[in-house]
């Protein structure tokens, strides 16, 4: 029997005693961050890993959740930091708990570390835009998550500049990861400006409302739009949409499986190969997108 306990947002102590692996995972404020639930939790049980499971509302909780994990008696723990400092995970580390980290290292003391890339989100994103022929593409910087939008964009910008120093790259601010904000960005510029032909939307909720826009304005003669997540619905976009070409890179919450996988092998007494894992910021067109379409995932 797998034993499985799931601790949210409160702070009673979980019922579980001596988990093999305890995740402690961010607030669920998006379908995103839902979805890392959703694949760590699948990945456990098909490992065959007893385990417990804890979302943080904020740091404070999660310290707090941290503690928890470790007086549970766990062997490995699982961390998407929220907001958390580096003395948090000390308690783990001086009782020789290994840590996998999601996203942020925090510390060095950690036996693993999975991220993104979004570099080379930006770069391959680039990439398949000037493969289409654009000459004038339209870039979101996005203020929610500087750090993520400008290795993003500037990637983007840089492998445009050396792929097809003759397309056109103008960049635009938007407020929010949001389609609403995509639509409304993109349904100004295409009124305004004909020769815009192609949107780099580096998130796939923004480049769904820029997808909206193209259709609600009559225009066809934009080339490609491309985002960046690897949303189930929007790979549905991917199919379905016929008013330009659509792609994604991917920077899927899939990839907290892999700290599942480290988990295990840890727990079995074989080391990381690599303290650092990125994992790649595959593009998913209509060519491959079957491939990564999982009806069951929230995300």
């Amino acid at each position: 029997m797998i034993l499985f306990t799931a601790c949210s947002d409160d702070d009673e102590p979980c019922p579980a005693q001596h988990p093999e692996v305890a995740v402690c995972l961010k607030s669920q404020t998006n379908s995103w961050r839902t979805a890392l639930s959703y694949y760590a939790t699948n990945q456990l049980e098909a490992k065959g890993l007893t385990y417990s499971t804890y979302v943080a509302k904020d740091a404070a909780q999660q310290a707090h959740q941290i503690k928890m994990a470790v007086e549970s008696g766990c062997r490995a723990l699982v961390v998407v930091p929220e907001g958390i400092g580096k003395e948090v995970l000390d308690v783990a580390l001086s009782a020789g708990i290994p840590v996998i980290m999601f996203e942020d290292g925090i510390t060095d003391g950690y036996a693993a570390l999975v991220q993104g890339d979004n570099g080379a989100a930006g770069k391959n994103a680039a990439d398949y835009i000037a493969s289409k022929g654009a000459v004038h593409v339209v870039a979101f910087e996005v203020t929610q998550d500087p750090a993520s939008s400008d290795a993003r964009v500037g990637a983007f910008t840089e492998e445009m500049g050396a792929k097809s120093p003759s397309t056109q790259v103008t960049t635009q601010s938007l407020s929010l990861y949001t389609s609403a904000d995509g639509k409304a960005a993109a349904a100004g510029i295409l009124a305004s400006d004909p020769s815009v032909d192609a949107f780099y939307a580096q998130d796939d909720e923004v480049a769904a409302g820029v997808i909206e826009a193209i259709g609600e304005s009559g225009r066809n003669d934009i080339k490609v739009v491309v985002g960046c997540g690897g949303s189930q619905t929007f790979f549905s976009l991917i199919l379905s949409t016929t008013v330009t070409d659509v792609a994604t890179t991917l920077y899927s919450p899939s990839m907290i499986t892999k700290c599942i996988d480290l988990a295990d092998d840890i727990l079995k007494g074989k080391s990381p190969e690599e303290k650092q894992i990125v994992m790649p910021a595959t593009v998913v067109n209509k060519e491959n997108v079957r491939e990564y379409q999982d009806s069951n995932s929230p995300y």
